[in-house]
């Protein structure tokens, strides 16, 4: 029953890293409108998108696949502006978490943090990639360090306009177990957009 969910979900929602998967030497073939490979291993560090309307909802880990699958939900959902993320985490400043955030921004998505959201580490540098950024009460940013401060530190200049969030990730963040920031601390590192008025968001 589990296999059969996961190649059902593989239909639905847009996955980035399916490199992960094992490696089948047999054609994968079309069945009932979706690929099926013989022996599907579901992995822990793929993104999940789900596209609904003019936003795209996100769930899983940021990898260097992500904003190659973000491009492909895109181009799928061209009416799509706005991307939610649910539960989603991946290392700190990787490589493929600020190509990731670079693209959202590219795009001219707006983020935004619904009140049950959780994001730690790579998901924060896709969120902050937004245009706009807002969060509902009750969402929970956690930060964590990242192994090139420097590439971060420019990053996080390119996408609020000053280094402090990933200052404050290098100072304050933990490998293991992510941080979570304070309603102060997100408005001050400026996670969120400035010109919104109030962190919080109604929705």
């Amino acid at each position: 029953m589990k296999r059969r969910a996961f190649i059902i979900s593989m239909a639905v929602v847009g996955v980035a890293g399916c490199s992960k998967l094992r490696k089948s030497p047999s054609v994968p073939v079309v069945r009932e409108g979706f690929i099926v490979k013989p022996a599907p291993v579901a992995q822990n560090n793929m993104t999940s998108f789900l596209p609904e309307g003019d936003t795209i909802y996100l769930s899983g880990s940021i990898n260097e696949d992500t904003a190659t699958g973000f491009a492909a939900v895109r181009e799928a959902n061209p009416k799509a502006t706005r991307l939610v993320l649910l539960e989603a985490d991946g290392p700190a400043g990787s490589a493929g978490a600020m190509a990731f955030g670079r693209a959202v921004r590219e795009a001219g998505f707006s983020t935004h943090l619904r009140n049950d959201s959780v994001i730690s580490g790579a998901a924060v540098d896709a969120f902050v990639g937004g245009t706009q950024r807002t969060m509902e009460e009750g969402a929970v940013i956690a930060v964590s360090r990242s192994e090139d401060a420097d590439a971060h530190k420019a990053f996080a200049t390119d996408m609020t306009g000053g280094e402090g969030y990933a200052r404050f990730a290098q100072q304050f963040g933990r490998r293991k177990r992510p941080r979570p920031m304070t309603i102060a601390e997100i408005g001050a590192m400026g996670i969120v957009s400035a010109n919104v008025g109030n962190v919080l968001a109604t929705n």
